[in-house]
């Protein structure tokens, strides 16, 4: 190469791993995230490090894990003294940038010099910003939207606390009827139809310096309403369901929340389906445009290109929507490693692989030292180790990953909720109450929780023992309730 590679980060959020042309059947056709997948390699096993937005994005850019930094609720924020992957390039030549939602909850930016956040474009939508509060308004799953307007997920406002009370907002807006989820706002104000153009544009203005651009979608994440065109291929009467199948082998908390669910009305579930899969559809087309751009620029042969999310979406399987658990379609993230110089291409694979380590796997990829733990200020209270590891060997096909990766939820409550995965298992350890263990080799759709069953004693054992190597449960300074 004649200089050092351009790296090249999407991000969208929510998106379930198996959702996606290049990973077979899907629901949604993905062609413009297959072209990626085309170029590179696909990893079937990876996993996020927690199915919260802000836990795994702060766990992504700091690489360090959530029980780590204490970054865990989505109000939660990363102490600015972390260093992250941004400072990271920074530090090596490049121009980090940052377009799009990384769920920050403040105003630092964590190394990143170039920044147009969710505001940039609120600002863009002047009067139009009605409909997008609407549609903050009317989510399908969660009727409290309607009355507080306040959902700093979907970025309004995108600065946590930013409003001193209640949203200015609230008593002004309208409750759509989930009959179809098309959007009031014309494709081109959507926000991701904005980081799409001013992504382009950063490239087209920095195309001789070397960037770092994280390029982060808000879709398929809420607000589930797409433009009408991508709305109208997933009609909210037409949607199927799935079954929730047998549950009575899952641990109470896990029962409790699907009984919740299957009690809601039908066409609301049916609505959060159908508006994920319009956004999904819609999200790849914004892929798509970003892709164009590279090329258009001439810059595509030397540029690292990643697709990713923060974390899944259960999609109704087991009865249970969006995140918040250790199912596979939960925890499961997609992952694509493309780079320019002659690496694998084409290829999946199914090495177990963290999203944690994404930061290390680039700075490898790009020719850069190990990024350093060491904090931006010199304290006690940050430390100094980095949890995560380069997975550039596997991405180049030189060794078969780890035996073991690992996930977390709930740290701050009274049931704090802990996953080890092997190649064949899967366990959680429910704090207090029933754990799971899944044979993932015979039950990969996690239908069976056989945590009673005697034949497995010696699998439990030594997956505990694997968690508390890694991070031992009792130790958990977050955890409330004990």
């Amino acid at each position: 190469m004649s200089r050092q590679p351009n790296v090249l980060m999407i991000m969208t959020d929510q998106h379930r791993a198996d959702w996606m042309t290049c990973a077979g059947p899907s629901p949604v056709p993905t062609p413009n995230i297959d072209r990626i997948a085309a170029q590179g390699v696909r990893f079937s096993n990876a996993y996020c490090p927690y199915p919260v937005c802000v836990a795994s994005r702060m766990a992504m850019l700091s690489m360090r894990y959530a029980h780590t930094t204490g970054a865990i609720n989505n109000t939660d924020r990363l102490d600015w003294r972390y260093p992250t992957i941004a400072h990271h390039f920074g530090q090596n030549g490049y121009l980090p940038a940052l377009i799009g939602k990384m769920h920050f909850n403040d105003a630092h930016k964590h190394g990143f010099e170039y920044y147009l956040s969710i505001n940039d474009w609120l600002m863009y939508l002047g009067p139009k910003v009605q409909h997008f509060a609407n549609e903050i308004a009317s989510h399908p799953m969660n009727e409290r939207f309607f009355h507080t307007v306040m959902d700093d997920g979907a970025g309004m406002p995108d600065v946590s606390g930013l409003w001193d009370g209640p949203s200015p907002w609230a008593g002004h807006v309208e409750r759509y009827d989930f009959h179809e989820m098309a959007s009031q706002l014309t494709e081109e104000d959507h926000l991701d139809s904005f980081i799409a153009r001013e992504s382009v544009r950063f490239m087209a203005r920095y195309r001789d310096q070397p960037f770092f651009l994280v390029t982060s979608f808000m879709k398929p994440h809420v607000p589930f309403y797409a433009p009408k065109a991508w709305a109208d291929l997933y009609p909210v009467d037409a949607v199927e369901l799935p079954e929730p199948g047998p549950i009575g082998s899952y641990p109470p908390h896990i029962r409790r929340r699907i009984e919740r669910n299957l009690a809601r009305p039908e066409r609301l579930r049916r609505a959060h389906l159908a508006g994920y899969l319009g956004n999904l559809a819609f999200a790849d087309v914004c892929v798509g445009e970003v892709l164009g751009g590279l090329e258009r620029l001439g810059l595509a042969g030397n540029t690292i290109v990643v697709y990713t999310s923060d974390h899944g979406e259960m999609g109704g399987d087991h009865g249970l929507f969006r995140k918040f658990c250790l199912f596979d379609p939960s925890v499961k993230v997609p992952l694509v490693v493309a780079a320019p110089d002659g690496m694998r291409r084409g290829v999946v694979e199914d090495a177990l692989t963290e999203l944690i380590g994404l930061g290390p796997t680039l700075s490898d990829l790009a020719g850069l030292p190990a990024p350093s733990g060491a904090p931006l200020v010199d304290t006690r209270d940050v430390p100094g180790e980095l949890d995560a590891a380069s997975f550039a060997d596997v991405v180049k096909g030189e060794s078969g990953g780890p035996e073991a990766v690992f996930s977390e939820y709930a740290l701050r409550s009274a049931m704090p909720q802990l996953m080890v995965r092997t190649r064949r298992w899967k366990y959680v350890e429910n704090t207090g109450s029933m754990c799971e263990v899944y044979d993932l080799q015979g039950d990969p759709g996690e239908t069976a929780n056989r945590i009673s069953d005697p034949a497995l004693a010696a699998v439990v054992r030594e997956m505990r023992d694997r968690l508390v190597a890694w991070w031992d449960p009792a130790g958990n300074p977050w955890r409330s309730g004990a």
